[in-house]
């Protein structure tokens, strides 16, 4: 897969002739990509993973009369990570998906156009610790889920005849997020809890490098998120989600047909 990367992200720089002058509308059509990112999940005190995610994206938009435009976006991310809390535990699979729709407009200001957007977005990640730590320390299942409200804007300019700078800067709120952790698989006597999460952000930048059919840039993903709601098993034990935050970095191509 990585190899594979490198050999796309060579042809868009080997072959960026194109047919006719780049436009700095939102582009119609759909587009597919892939990814290389090296991704860390904390939580300060506590625990924390980290590893090198691949990435595989689509997504489809629509211009809607001279301004306007509708979208939408599926991301699939996965790769094993390594846990360091209690004890340390290596390759553990993570998967993550990320769907969102969103709206904007296409507003000209100068040599450039800005194109602010919002919408709807749906984060799950399952984060398989199942197993045992260096200390003997049992894992289990964490899937973490976020629905929340992207805000952002896209920058474009020319970067010649044939090309664009494409630069997007988002704002996500967080709606509601639920955590689920799945204690039995420590062991048959303990249930699975579900605890809510009112309280976080995240943050998105990225940019790229655009011809009529190709591009490559690089994006940072950020989530901070307080901690959440607590479970009271009885008047004096409960659990939760301690506060945590997610940060990924990393670069991608993609085809637009």
């Amino acid at each position: 897969m990585i190899k594979r990367f490198i050999l796309l992200s060579a042809l868009v720089l080997v072959f960026p002739n194109s047919a006719s002058a780049v436009s700095l509308r939102t582009a119609d059509g759909f587009e597919i990509g892939e990814q290389v990112s090296n991704y860390q999940y904390e939580e300060p005190g506590v625990m924390n993973v980290k590893g090198v995610k691949l990435g595989l994206t689509g997504s489809v938009a629509m211009n809607i009369g001279d301004v306007l435009y509708v979208a939408g976006d599926l991301r699939f991310a996965f790769g094993d990570v390594d846990y360091t809390g209690s004890g340390t535990k290596r390759n553990n699979p993570d998967r993550l998906w990320d769907l969102r729709a969103t709206g904007g407009k296409d507003l000209a200001a100068g040599g450039t156009v800005l194109s602010p957007y919002a919408g709807l977005g749906y984060r799950t990640l399952l984060n398989d610790l199942r197993g045992t730590s260096s200390t003997g320390a049992i894992g289990y299942r964490r899937n973490s889920e976020y629905w929340y409200l992207p805000l952002g804007v896209t920058h474009r300019f020319k970067a010649g005849r044939f090309s664009r700078i494409s630069t997007s800067l988002e704002y996500d709120y967080l709606i509601i997020g639920k955590q689920t952790t799945y204690w039995s698989d420590v062991g048959p006597g303990l249930s699975d809890q579900v605890n809510r999460q009112k309280s976080g952000y995240g943050l998105r930048l990225s940019s790229a490098y655009e011809i009529k059919n190709w591009s490559i840039g690089v994006f940072y993903y950020y989530w901070n998120i307080e901690e959440s709601e607590r479970n009271y098993l009885s008047s004096l034990v409960y659990v939760y989600e301690p506060k945590n935050n997610t940060s990924e970095y990393g670069v991608q191509v993609k085809y637009r047909f």
